[in-house]
């Protein structure tokens, strides 16, 4: 980024996330190319001179952040800028002087961003040490491709685009939560779990909306049983249970398990490909005691909405 920005005559400040994330060093290896084609590229196409930034009433200084995280089982890395962003008419004009498309030929704006990954496109007028080659966004997508893996574009013009790397992961080590439920353990990386606190049913109370919901410092959470996703039987002997707090997504909502063992490092092993297709659950590892268990995503659990109603707490004898 400093380089290619100096070259360009730039201001560019690069923020870092996720370094702390995992991968398997063959991706590492394979994925170093098409970040730095992505990275460059940003500076260039992306990042306007300072004059123009201000003109428009942004900060001189441009921005560009790298992120990396796990989601899904899968590792995505993404690269934002809040430069100029992708133009479609532009992109499309171009395709269409080089003969990629027809003139008459009518896209969406997805489409069109899928139309920089051609072999030899670009939208350099002039050719320069940095960019304009017609070389490298070809490449990215084949290094991609060849790691079974995805990228999409996301983009506003005048604001600014995101190019999202979605990779499966061969073997990552992330940090988890091991509870239990009925006599299963199940795994929970610790991205998904904000906060876990002992619930009685006197937090409990019903809504006509959300079914149970749980009263948390004046906030109304709704609940899930982890048991219900799974069919299991279980019957926690006491009135209090274990609740894991998820602020992920949108709306925050609380996951039940019978008791939470402990925190652990675990290394994510892919499903079979059979089992790859279910929602919320990621992966599976092994544990210490040799047994295999659930790596789950609970965004994705709840969002198959198979919470049956059971009741919460189960009265004791």
């Amino acid at each position: 980024v400093r380089d290619t920005a100096q070259a360009l005559g730039k201001e560019v400040q690069l923020e870092l996330r996720g370094e702390e994330t995992e991968l398997d060093k063959t991706i590492l290896e394979k994925i170093t190319d098409p970040l730095v084609h992505l990275v460059r590229n940003a500076v260039d196409h992306g990042i306007e001179k300072p004059e123009v930034r201000s003109a428009q009433g942004k900060n001189p200084t441009g921005l560009i952040i790298l992120g990396a995280h796990h989601k899904s089982g899968r590792l995505i890395i993404e690269i934002c800028d809040d430069g100029a962003g992708l133009n479609p008419e532009t992109i499309r004009k171009k395709a269409v002087e080089k003969g990629l498309i027809g003139e008459q030929q009518k896209l969406t704006p997805q489409e069109c961003y899928q139309l920089i990954f051609a072999p030899g496109f670009s939208t350099k007028e002039v050719v320069t040490d940095v960019s304009g080659r017609g070389v490298g966004m070809d490449v990215v997508r084949t290094n991609i491709t060849e790691l079974n893996g995805e990228i999409s574009i996301e983009s506003e013009v005048g604001k600014g685009a995101t190019f999202r790397i979605s990779l499966p992961l061969t073997l990552a080590i992330i940090d988890a939560m091991i509870v239990l439920s009925g006599p299963h353990k199940f795994v929970i990386p610790v991205n998904h779990v904000y906060e876990t606190l002992r619930v009685d049913s006197k937090s409990v109370s019903q809504s006509s909306d959300l079914g149970d919901v749980l009263l948390l410092r004046g906030e109304l959470v709704p609940i899930y049983r982890l048991a219900d996703f799974f069919g299991i039987d279980s019957k926690p002997s006491e009135k209090e249970v274990s609740a894991i707090i998820n602020r992920s997504g949108k709306r925050p909502f609380a996951l039940v398990v019978d008791e939470i063992i402990g925190q652990s490092q675990v290394v994510i092993k892919q499903l079979s490909p059979e089992l790859q297709g279910i929602k919320g659950v990621s992966g599976v590892t092994i544990l210490g005691d040799g047994k295999p268990s659930l790596i789950l995503e609970p965004p994705e659990l709840v969002k198959r909405k198979l919470n049956k109603n059971k009741p919460l707490f189960m009265e004791v004898a």
